[in-house]
């Protein structure tokens, strides 16, 4: 049995990190909250098929959606933390990150009432000290590592790769690493596992490689945001244009490539992170 492990990055459009230059963090309160519609549009694709996911909720939307959190797990998904203010992890100090992590899991299980289990970094921004400390704080697992080396944000973490007989790291029987997936081509990692590759890659090519995974692994984890579902976002003047274009590509094409995708692998289980550790 291959599983399909559909995740979620709940941020805003003005929350990531290729336009933290034009809204740093106390600008947030001042723009424009497109977050709760639009998640509510991936909800409800995800109510069509009868599927759960994993939602890796920023704190800072959940101080101000509580009710949005509620929601996700009341229509059956699983709320999992990403993070307080989507700050890069190798960005913080030891004393900072402690704060944030702290802050996003009690945010959360204040609002859904049981333990939260899982986390995301922003932007993949894992480093050996956030692995150390996801355990101290209690979370199950984590879901930050992504081994395409070609992007300048995401964590270097080389050593860790070694742990991965089957893409999941599993440390003394507590705590497991389960990566983005990608493609392995020619001893390459390429770009597989959702997001702007998503929307830029053409839907029959990235079928293929989606298969092509599932035959090497026993599942496959995609992930997405709730902006990237929002065609009719507000642009920003004045962002370099490799960043305009990963932001920008395809977003009226994404709501239709989601349901082509999730027609297209309906004979496999989507599963969330959790159940999926469960089954292991």
């Amino acid at each position: 049995m291959s599983y399909i492990l559909l995740t979620v990055d709940v941020e805003d459009w003005f929350q990531v990190e290729n336009l933290r230059s034009h809204f740093p963090f106390n600008s947030w309160d001042s723009c424009e909250f497109r977050v709760e519609d639009n998640t509510h549009v991936l909800l409800d694709l995800l109510d069509d098929f009868h599927i759960s996911a994993t939602f890796f909720v920023l704190g800072w939307i959940a101080e101000r959606c509580p009710g949005l959190v509620k929601e996700i797990k009341t229509r059956g998904h699983e709320v999992a933390s990403h993070g307080y203010g989507h700050q890069l992890c190798y960005e913080l100090s030891s004393s900072e990150l402690k704060k944030d992590l702290y802050r996003s899991k009690s945010l959360l299980e204040d609002i859904i009432g049981q333990p939260v289990h899982g986390y995301r970094a922003p932007s993949f921004s894992i480093t050996r000290e956030l692995v150390d400390l996801l355990k101290e704080f209690g979370y199950r697992y984590d879901s930050s590592y992504n081994d395409f080396s070609m992007h300048s944000r995401y964590g270097k973490m080389n050593s860790i790769q070694q742990h991965f007989p089957n893409a999941r790291l599993n440390r003394e029987n507590s705590f497991t690493e389960l990566p983005i997936s990608n493609l392995k081509l020619g001893g390459k990692s390429i770009p597989w596992g959702g997001g702007g590759y998503f929307r830029l890659c053409p839907f029959w090519l990235f079928k293929q490689g989606v298969v092509r995974i599932l035959q090497q692994q026993e599942y496959y984890l995609f992930y997405c945001h709730p902006w990237e579902f929002d065609p009719d976002q507000p642009r920003v003047d004045g962002m370099r244009i490799d960043r305009r274009f990963r932001h920008y590509v395809n977003l009226a094409e994404t709501s239709e490539r989601m349901n082509s995708f999730l027609t297209s692998f309906s004979q496999h289980e989507f599963i969330t992170c959790s159940r999926f550790l469960n089954l292991a």
